[in-house]
């Protein structure tokens, strides 16, 4: 028997059900399905309207549930579905969501009876109008609805009027509009506007809402704090922390709540002094954030494990701020990853630092490199040879690189100290791999020294850009540097690294008269090492950062975005930091 025929003499409940029925075998037999359903609606709207909210409120996404949406749609039901008290908001949100796959221009329509309920004399009524803009919000295009939510700027709720500015700022990303809302009386007004610059990143934008981080009302310093934080200001961490500590509980609940949404762990030991503040929310608020960082950091780091080098810059500032360069690197020098500012995180010992300033340099240009290694494969288990090809990968096409090896102390007798040629540079990447593959014939080494001293030579007009030299060490060297060696380089500017793979007071003392960076580290540890020095000569980002703990022997920075992730540790000078 069809629905409608017995529907006076049936319960909703047996109604509902043989609704239901259709709706779940709708796919058996779409057409009759299709006849009865329209005959329910077309003999009993209302009915068919009350059984139809609480088949949805239980119904995936089938097609049966897509045709009562449908008929919903095309029969102005939408409105008063959306708004009715029997949905939870975010069923109401699942129906809405439907009723855009069947009609993409619903948004319109709704935004449009929500302007005219406000208007005098207008015949749309609507029941939940902060409903109804709740899921505007969230399915609408700004864009599209445009003149519907100028209309809304003028209702006499408040609420509509915020969230009509916060739409109208998504769909025109205009600073300057937006701007123009900070005068408002209404905080939520201005705190929807400033909400509405998320994610917009250009210099006015920046601008405003370092303008609104300093507006009176707590809600709009969180937005615009938050609005920083997501174009990855790096300094807003430290405003943040500050808001943490002001006066008025609304300001701190608003920096737990900041801090939450950002996830970042950096925020966690001020958390934890939040959550035995004397407000009650502040301190709510600070547990939930505490929530949120936690789940958001509980998975292993994502993406790609990137290569990370850094070497701190001599001298400190008269604030007591410390620098370091910074290259990060991919598997080859085509993968060159962008960081921004916030996905650095510094630390010392088990405290995060929170003031820092990134640079982004340009790339260096152009290139020579000098290794200057022994002859002998077999010296330090031929860690030497695998770190200089490892370091092939990231060599740059218009990068030069000479490879100069030496006779080490106890790998036979050298040759006799002499003036030599200058270096041999090839930008062949085949060719360099194969010299390194290859043990050095002993006829084209010469001694440590003059195997420096032909690195460091400036004539012959092969090399191009800044010369690089990096030397290797494996054995004590007998012989001490001529005066001549060590007054060149004195007074040249060829910067020049050592790695050893032992103590070889010669070459360290010789470092230590130059000026020269000298690093010992054990045979498993000279691979990585060589690549640290390498792509130090690649270093793109120059950050200055102020110290949190004085005697802290290295500074960790970890690079954490969605795409790849490094760490390297850093150490750093032995004397406290000034103003430390």
């Amino acid at each position: 028997m069809p629905i409608y025929a017995a529907s006076k003499d049936r319960s909703f409940d047996d109604i509902r059900t043989a609704l239901g029925n259709l709706v779940r075998n709708f796919e058996a037999d779409a057409a009759a399905s299709r006849k009865q359903i329209r005959e329910l609606l077309d003999n009993d709207r209302e009915l068919f309207y009350a059984t139809s909210i609480e088949i949805l409120k239980h119904t995936g996404d089938s097609r049966g549930a897509q045709y009562l949406v449908a008929l919903m749609v095309a029969n102005g039901m939408l409105l008063q579905a959306l708004c009715n008290p029997d949905l939870s908001r975010d069923e109401a949100l699942s129906l809405g969501r439907a009723a855009m796959r069947v009609d993409p221009m619903s948004d319109v329509s709704l935004a449009r009876d929500l302007a005219d309920s406000a208007a005098g004399g207008s015949k749309v009524h609507v029941a939940d109008p902060a409903r109804l803009m709740d899921i505007l919000c969230e399915l609408a295009d700004a864009a599209r609805i445009m003149p519907s939510l100028m209309r809304m700027m003028r209702h006499p709720n408040p609420y509509l009027r915020s969230k009509a500015v916060k739409m109208i700022g998504r769909g025109s990303r205009s600073t300057k509009w937006v701007m123009g809302r900070l005068s408002e009386p209404d905080p939520r007004v201005r705190a929807n506007a400033v909400e509405s610059l998320w994610g917009v990143d250009t210099p006015e934008a920046r601008t405003l809402l370092n303008f609104a981080v300093n507006d009176g009302n707590n809600r709009v310093t969180g937005n615009a704090m938050l609005g920083l934080y997501y174009l990855g200001e790096a300094s807003v961490l430290a405003d943040v922390i500050k808001l943490a500590g002001h006066e008025s509980a609304l300001f701190r609940a608003s920096a737990a709540w900041v801090m939450g949404e950002t996830g970042d762990p950096r925020f966690t030991e001020t958390l934890r002094r939040l959550i035995a503040d004397l407000d009650a929310t502040v301190r709510k608020r600070a547990f939930a954030a505490l929530g949120q960082i936690k789940a958001a950091n509980g998975q292993p780091p994502g993406g790609e494990k990137w290569h990370v080098a850094a070497r701190m810059l001599g001298g400190e500032s008269l604030k007591g701020l410390r620098r370091l360069m910074l290259a990060v690197a991919g598997e080859d020098m085509r993968d060159q990853p962008k960081v921004a500012p916030l996905q650095f995180l510094l630390s010392e010992g088990a405290q995060y630092v929170t003031s820092y300033k990134i640079l982004d340099k340009p790339l260096p240009e152009s290139m020579s490199v000098v290794f200057v290694i022994p002859r002998s494969r077999e010296a330090a288990g031929g860690a030497f040879f695998d770190g200089v090809l490892s370091c092939l990968r990231w060599k740059r096409p218009s990068d030069l690189w000479s490879v100069l090896p030496y006779i080490e102390t106890g790998d036979g007798e050298p040759p006799q100290p002499h003036d030599p040629d200058p270096p041999l540079f090839t930008g062949n990447s085949d060719a360099l791999a194969a010299t390194l593959r290859d043990t050095p014939k002993r006829l084209d080494c010469t001694d440590l020294w003059t195997g420096v001293w032909r690195a460091t030579k400036q004539d012959g007009g092969q090399s191009r850009g800044k010369r690089h030299v990096i030397v290797f060490s494996s054995a004590q060297e007998g012989r001490i540097a001529g005066h001549g060696l060590i007054a060149n380089l004195q007074a040249g500017r060829i910067p020049i690294q050592v790695i050893a793979s032992g103590p070889n007071e010669q070459l360290q003392g010789f470092c230590e008269r130059t000026h020269t960076l000298f690093r010992n580290g054990a045979q498993e540890e000279l691979v990585e090492m060589i690549e640290q020095a390498y792509l130090n000569l690649l270093s793109r980002y120059e950050i200055a950062y102020q110290p949190v703990a004085a005697l802290s022997p290295a500074l960790k920075v970890r690079v954490q975005t969605p795409i790849g992730w490094g760490e390297v540790l850093v150490a750093t000078p032995s004397e406290p930091a000034a103003g430390s």
